[in-house]
């Protein structure tokens, strides 16, 4: 029976490993890592000893069990640390390694000296093989490690306790619960001389404990993420809400703007103790049942803030993880249309100035966004800006002979508004292929290829409710059709000629100019001359022949351009 119970042991704490590797594949588990690899050995030791025929090969399985059983103490307290977000000293941590090493040093002279085991011998029971030991004076220093980490592991509890609202409490008492049982577990096995190493499967509770515990840390991080991206809009509050809608976070502004908001608690769920929040915020999530986006008014003291309420995706299944509640102060607005009916002609100008001036955030916010995509890119530095120049640069010569292409002015600009978001796709992508320093594999390539078509998709959703939907098009076309070629060779739907949307057919002819003529990380950028002449010898093949003429006489213009502003980030 004993040994079966080792084997599964060692069997479940190498799947619980394997598990852990795939859930934890975006966040930092470093020390989760190396804890499960040491209740791992540990197992494996216990297993080796139970079925070992000699006294050599059970010495060897009783150095892997003290192995593991001296990592095992010293990273759960590390990871207890990790899961509490609490920083240990580096002082602290030096000791206990040396601690360790010195505990390690002296189980490992089993059966060479008699410091750790004064006297060690083998017997069998049933087929089951037991080391039979006398303790000596050194192994007193394994029980002062193992209760040093125990004891330093409730410290770092305790210290939790008193944040609360930076770690959830569940994970505060869960924890805490993990150490009293194993306090436990341990002293009851040193008091009953138990021949089954009971700790064995209570570290297996704990790596179960761990595993849950990091998906829902997971989440925490999410939502930190999505904060600190968007502090920057300094007039936006963001809150996080899981699907059962418990707060898990907020930027800056939000607590400028809802001053309540800093009494809650990480974890728990708007109440009735705060009226103001549970009326304005809990009783509008309780009506959010579905992914369409939801929009209202919050009427405080001295602002008038316009409420919208998202569903809030994560990983490429898009899989929904709880609630988004977006807050911008829209006091100045409201008043401006309250004042329309008094002052028309006054506030006309008021009010165009206002567009002009939100029609401004709105191009910046979009090129910002582009920015933050091309920054996760490692190969593609300054891409964004310099093909909207090229853009720019193209749309003016096009200028010239707009009627005779059916270009008119206003095609033209929304164009070059439209450039910068060509990429938008990119944030679809998986970082390990849009940050890869070097040129892609044929699989990799194919994903990356996908990006067009999500790009399509994404933009037409950023875009909705806030431009005309001629711009949308226009920008939604760019985006979807900038790969396609003139013979049907490009992607993602393979059109050819002139069913390739005309915005798509000059966004394509500045995005591979500029990829020529670039630096990249796997590559040098081109001269001049050759760039220029590979585009000549696409027309017809790759490019629109006739936009391709009017591309190559904007020469002289893209090559100052380029050599003042460089070819790199």
């Amino acid at each position: 029976m004993i040994i079966p119970l080792y084997g599964i042991a060692f069997i479940m704490s190498v799947i619980f490993f394997m598990l852990l590797v795939k859930i934890g594949q975006k966040q930092k588990i470093t020390n989760y890592l190396l804890l499960f690899v040491a209740i791992s050995i540990g197992n494996f030791g216990y297993y080796s000893i139970c079925t070992s025929s000699s006294l050599e090969n059970a010495i060897r399985g009783n150095n892997l069990v003290y192995l593991g059983g001296v990592l095992v103490p010293i990273l759960l307290f590390v990871s207890i640390a990790n899961l509490c977000r609490l920083q240990v000293n580096h002082g602290l941590l030096l000791f206990l390694v040396l601690f360790a090493s010195v505990v390690i040093y002296y189980a490992f002279q089993v059966g060479l000296r008699t410091d750790f085991y004064s006297s060690v011998s083998l017997t069998q029971i049933d087929g089951v093989s037991f080391l039979e030991k006398e303790y000596g004076p050194m192994h007193s220093l394994y029980l002062i490690y193992i209760l040093l980490c125990m004891a330093l592991g409730m410290w770092i509890l305790a210290a939790s306790f008193s944040q609360r609202k930076k770690i959830s409490y569940k994970v505060i008492l869960s924890l805490f619960l993990a150490q009293i049982i194993s306090i436990g577990v341990y002293a009851g096995e040193r008091m009953l001389h138990s021949r089954i190493e009971w700790m064995t499967f209570v570290y297996l509770l704990d790596e179960i404990l761990i595993l849950s515990l990091i998906r829902r840390i997971g989440m925490y991080e999410v939502s930190d993420t999505i904060a600190n991206a968007l502090e920057e809009h300094s007039t936006y509050g963001y809150l996080v809400f899981d699907n059962q809608h418990r707060y898990l976070g907020c930027n800056e502004k939000v607590k400028e703007y809802l001053p309540e908001i800093a009494d809650l608690r990480m974890d728990d769920p708007i109440g009735k103790e705060t009226p103001f929040l549970y009326e304005n915020i809990a009783a509008r999530l309780e009506k959010a049942h579905n992914n369409d986006a939801q929009k209202y008014y919050i009427l405080t003291k001295d602002k008038e803030l316009r409420c919208t309420i998202k569903p809030l995706f994560h990983g490429i299944k898009k899989r929904k993880i709880g609630l988004m509640v977006e807050l911008e102060d829209e006091t100045q607005r409201r008043e401006y249309i309250r004042l329309l009916h008094d002052y028309n002609e006054e506030l006309e100008k008021a009010v165009e100035e206002k567009t002009a001036h939100i029609s401004s955030m709105q191009d910046k916010m979009l090129l910002g966004m582009a920015d933050m995509i091309e920054s996760r890119d490692s190969s593609t530095g300054g891409h964004v800006k310099r093909t909207s120049e090229v853009i720019r640069i193209f749309t003016k010569e096009l200028e010239h002979v707009g009627a005779a292409y059916g270009f008119s002015k206003e095609f033209l600009t929304y164009v070059t508004k439209a450039a910068p978001m060509h990429d938008l796709g990119k944030m679809a992508v998986d970082d390990r292929i849009l940050r890869k320093p070097g040129k892609f594999t044929p699989n990799e390539f194919e994903e990356m290829k996908d990006h067009a078509g999500k790009g399509g998709e994404i933009v037409a959703k950023v875009l909705q409710g806030v431009e005309d939907e001629a711009f949308i098009q226009i920008a939604e076309n760019i985006a979807h059709y900038h790969h396609e070629k003139w013979n049907g060779e490009g992607y993602p739907e393979h059109l050819s000629g002139l069913d390739i949307p005309p915005e798509a057919r000059i966004m394509a002819l500045a995005d591979v100019f500029d990829a020529l003529v670039s630096k990249r990380c796997y590559k040098d950028s081109m001269n001049y001359d050759s760039a220029f002449q590979i585009i000549e010898e696409s027309l017809g093949t790759h490019f629109d022949p006739e936009l391709g003429k009017l591309f190559l006489r904007c020469r002289e213009q893209l090559i100052s351009y380029y050599d003042e502003n460089g070819r790199t980030a």
